[in-house]
């Protein structure tokens, strides 16, 4: 999973959280096979403070996306524990 080389991030909102946090939102009109056209991302208010530019935005954003593929590639081990119990000693 990931988006392929020379895919294009079109920033169209932001929503601001009650945590504190801000969400980036983007769409992609051509991801790649089997990728999704809407991502999001959240980031801190430093995070946000330190946005100058676009380009600092989508760095910003591709660098959680990449995380958020790492992590889900990681977390998909854990689909096969779902549902099993573990008795308390």
């Amino acid at each position: 999973m990931a988006l392929k080389a020379s895919a294009v991030l079109t920033f169209t909102r932001y929503v601001p959280e009650l945590n504190g946090t801000v969400t980036l939102y983007f769409t992609c009109a051509d991801p790649g096979a089997g990728e999704s056209e809407e991502y999001f991302v959240s980031a801190t208010d430093a995070e946000v403070t330190a946005i100058t530019t676009l380009a600092s935005a989508g760095t910003l954003a591709l660098a959680k996306l990449n995380r958020k593929y790492r992590a889900v590639g990681i977390a998909t081990k854990l689909d096969a524990l779902i549902g099993q119990t573990v008795t308390v000693p």
